[in-house]
């Protein structure tokens, strides 16, 4: 599965609503090829600023670092707990700017990593990726059992 999930600079410079921000990511992240993937929805965005893991909107609006870190949780939520991601974020976060991390994460889903890659960042995308391919190949088994 290969997302072309935007870079830092091609998200939205605008703030966004709620509605905005699900409609955004939910396209950044759904791939058509998956139809189990799970949307992220406004309670999902709620829980994650009660609990802290997502910066409280400014008057109701979201900024290009909070769609980053939406982009990212959504994605890795299927492999990580978001308590884990988050811990693992924060930890990054003490040595690494918001863009810098972010990119770098594209640039592993894309197959595009380097060696400035964090390793971690590295080995959080793989896991995601086998994850989506074991979802595929499960997907086929299904298929080719029913057929027969």
């Amino acid at each position: 599965m290969k997302h072309s999930l935007p870079y830092w600079h091609e998200l939205p410079d605008l703030d966004l609503y709620l509605d905005q921000v699900l409609l955004y990511v939910n396209q950044m992240t759904i791939s058509p090829d998956d139809i189990e993937q799970k949307k992220l929805t406004a309670a999902m965005i709620n829980n994650y600023v009660k609990h802290k893991q997502l910066e409280k909107p400014v008057k109701k609006k979201y900024q290009k670092q909070q769609v980053a870190r939406l982009i990212a949780l959504t994605i890795l939520k299927n492999v990580f707990s978001i308590q884990e991601i988050s811990q693992t974020l924060h930890l990054l976060l003490q040595t690494n700017s918001s863009e810098t991390l972010y990119n770098h994460f594209v640039d592993c889903m894309r197959n595009e990593e380097n060696e400035e890659t964090p390793e971690i960042i590295r080995y959080a995308c793989q896991s995601v990726k086998l994850y989506y391919k074991t979802r595929q190949l499960t997907m086929e088994l299904e298929r080719s059992h029913h057929e027969s």
